[in-house]
């Protein structure tokens, strides 16, 4: 009987390189390649991992045409992806741009992010991406409009933090001056432009880093196919193979899809919203706006049965109802295996796996702002639309009389550079760039309850930006209107914030 042996991968390859006597630079060699090779080898050999890893050294360390042959032949020949799904890597961004890395790098559902914060970091010092499809006329009107928007940036984020100081002090509140500094920032974040550089890194695989690639090569914008460029050569040091030019290329037959209308169309509400105007066009202030459009309508009975069947028991689906050892379970019944699925992990406080079954279809409206944020939750799927004041933008708390009017006319100075981009056939994509995180957009949400009760669990609580607080609240409401015996389950620690600070 053989002893079993746990070990880190890359220490085992150290050994084998320290007992041959070669100076192995990990961190420069093809190492991201090397992992799928030596977990692909156990497929097909017996042997122990370091007997597999001493296969692909020679006597000048790792074999690297060795493993790129195979990764050719094998990885990318016949469509092998699973081996590569071996061989992370992370990547540091540096003065990327807040759209370009939030509606495009970060759209992977297998990576991990981590992005510069707005809510812990003063944006005040103007640092912005100019978009190289503008002319000499439109940068001079969109760098004034970015221009504005820091400007006021500065202006009302002390204006804010008074406020705030103020009413902690009438409701006899003492709190730290960070924390006031934080709700100041998560207040002037809104006027922050989509062109604003911000700093990320970004942790998967090269399966993931090459349609990362193939992406933002297949978008007319230079922002987007230039970082493309320079991640590409960037990645080729250790993933030779299979990060190569050969192989992340440009999809032609995407560009068919390519959203070309240039029409401005404002969302029009029947509420008395207030409004920028910009020439003929009316935006409204549309906070988060949350709606139910289609749910497994069958979830409950489909999570009850397959919860028995998982935990060991033989029921029977007959005409939608769940049948156990001849009876139909009652309503009541179902109320309590629902309730105890949801108390499945104890320690870490997930439902059991049945929970993926109740599937919801939200169309929502949040800004920007609040939308990259929640985004980062990927276990679900997230479909969204350009940023556009044509969706209405968002207010946020904590402004005075006064320092509200320097916002929107922020913002109406920010839109009128859209308006006149987009007149003069600048493309939606790019004429982005020049909104600021207050701006809304449009996005399809599509989640299971296990994945809500996650989000919710972590978006609702008082830590957490007011914005998405508000806007997942509203999305376990619908969920409760629809599904209560489900949703009743779902953990909901949201508090107005108006209410509690």
């Amino acid at each position: 009987m053989g002893k079993r042996v746990i070990r880190i991968i890359d220490d085992l390859v150290a050994e084998v390189a320290n007992e041959q006597k070669l100076d192995l630079n990990l961190t420069s060699e093809n190492m991201g390649e090397a992992h799928g090779l030596i977990v692909a080898r156990l497929s097909q050999s017996p042997k122990p991992f370091k007997e597999i890893i001493k296969e692909i050294f020679d006597d000048n360390g790792l074999n690297k045409e060795k493993i790129i042959d195979f990764h050719k032949r094998i990885t990318l020949g016949i469509n092998h992806h699973s081996i590569e799904q071996h061989s992370y890597t992370s990547i540091g961004f540096e003065n990327v741009s807040i759209i370009a890395t939030n509606k495009y790098f970060e759209n992977k559902r297998l990576a991990a992010y981590l992005e510069r914060s707005t809510r812990y970091q003063d944006f005040s010092k103007p640092s912005y991406y100019i978009p190289k499809e503008l002319n000499e006329e439109q940068k001079k009107k969109y760098v004034e409009a970015i221009e504005t928007l820091f400007k006021t940036y500065q202006t009302i984020l002390p204006k804010i933090e008074e406020e705030i100081s103020r009413v902690y002090k009438e409701k006899g509140v003492i709190e730290k001056e960070n924390n006031i500094k934080k709700k100041a920032f998560d207040s002037s974040r809104y006027l922050l432009p989509c062109s604003t550089y911000t700093n990320f890194a970004m942790s998967t695989n090269s399966q993931v880093y090459r349609a990362l690639i193939t992406d933002l090569l297949s978008i007319e914008n230079t922002e987007l196919t230039e970082s493309a460029n320079e991640l590409q050569k960037e990645l080729e040091k250790i993933y030779p193979a299979l990060v190569s030019k050969e192989v992340t290329k440009e999809d032609t037959g995407r560009k068919e899809h390519l959203n070309k209308n240039n029409k401005i169309t404002p969302l029009k509400t029947n509420n008395q919203n207030e409004k920028i105007i910009v020439e003929e066009f009316e935006f409204e202030n549309i906070q988060n706006t949350v709606k139910l459009i289609n749910y497994t309508k069958n979830a409950e009975e489909l999570m009850v049965y397959e919860y028995l069947v998982k935990e060991g028991y033989y029921p029977e689906m007959k005409n939608g109802k769940v049948i156990l050892e001849e009876k139909e379970i009652t309503e009541e019944e179902k109320k309590e295996i629902i309730a105890k699925l949801f108390e499945y992990n104890k320690i870490e406080e997930k439902p059991h796996r049945t929970a993926e079954l109740a599937n919801y279809y939200f169309e929502t409206i949040l800004d920007f702002g609040a939308g990259r944020d929640v985004h980062r939750n990927r276990m679900l799927t997230w479909i969204d639309s350009l940023v556009s004041p044509e969706y209405g933008y968002a207010v946020p708390y904590y402004l005075t009389k006064e320092t509200k009017q320097q916002y929107e006319a922020a913002l109406k100075k920010a839109y009128e550079c859209w308006v006149e981009l987009v007149k003069e056939g600048v493309s939606k994509e790019i004429a982005q760039y020049v909104l600021p995180l207050g701006t809304n957009y449009k996005v399809f949400y599509n989640i299971n309850a296990k994945e809500l009760h996650h989000v919710a669990k972590t978006r609702t609580t008082k830590h957490a930006h007011y914005s998405y607080r508000e806007y997942v609240h509203q999305l376990v409401e619908c969920a409760k209107q629809a599904q209560p015996l489900i949703a009743n389950n779902i953990k909901d620690y949201y508090e107005k914030e108006t209410a509690i600070l």
